[in-house]
C-alpha cells in the first residue's frame, strides 16, 4: 500500500502534478512540442478549450513522432487533432494511488490525466510515484518500496 505520512492510503491529489499545461485539438503540433520542451514532459493533455478544460485526448511525444514522420507538412501546419489519442483513461483526484496504479497497469500507461467533473486538474505519472517512493525510503523498509515499484513498472511494461 502506498501510504501518506499519516499512514492512510495516499490519494492521487497528494502526488499528482497540479494544473498541467494543455493544448486544444485546433492547436498545431509545434505548440504541443513546445509545451513538452518547456515542461520537460512526454505528454500533453488535450482539452476542448482552455476555459472548460474538458479532456478530449492526450498527445505524447511518441504520438508526435509517429504522426509527423508520416506527414509531408511541418509540425506548425499539422493540427493536434491529427496526432492525438482520443480514448483516454482518467482518474479522480480523490481515488487512491493504489487504484491509479491498478489502472495504469491494466491500460499499460505511464501517465494518467486526473479529472474532476471531466475537467483536467492534474496528471499522475510513474515518475511521481517513483519520486515519492524514493522520498520515503528512509522511513520504511527500503526493499519493500523498491520491490513494489519494480512490480508496478514490470506490470505496466509487460501489459502491452
Amino acid at each position: 500500500m502506498i501510504a501518506n505520512k499519516g499512514g492512510y492510503p495516499m490519494k492521487v491529489r497528494e502526488l499528482m502534478t497540479v494544473d498541467p499545461a494543455a493544448c486544444t485539438p485546433k492547436d498545431n503540433c509545434a505548440v504541443a512540442g513546445k509545451i513538452m520542451r518547456q515542461h520537460n514532459c512526454g505528454i500533453v493533455p488535450v482539452v476542448e478549450n482552455h476555459q472548460t478544460r474538458k479532456i478530449v485526448g492526450v498527445i505524447t511525444d511518441r504520438d508526435l513522432a509517429l504522426c509527423l514522420s508520416q506527414e509531408p507538412l511541418p509540425a506548425a501546419q499539422v493540427p493536434v487533432s491529427a496526432c492525438m489519442t482520443r480514448e483516454v483513461k482518467t482518474i479522480s483526484p480523490d481515488l487512491s494511488v493504489e487504484e491509479a496504479v491498478e489502472l495504469m497497469e491494466l491500460a499499460a500507461i505511464h501517465r494518467l490525466p486526473v479529472a474532476e467533473d471531466e475537467k483536467l486538474v492534474g496528471i499522475l505519472s510513474l515518475k511521481d510515484i517513483a519520486l515519492y517512493a524514493k522520498q520515503i525510503q528512509g522511513s520504511v523498509d527500503e526493499r519493500t518500496v523498491e520491490r513494489e515499484l519494480a512490480e508496478i513498472v514490470e506490470a505496466i511494461a509487460l501489459a502491452r
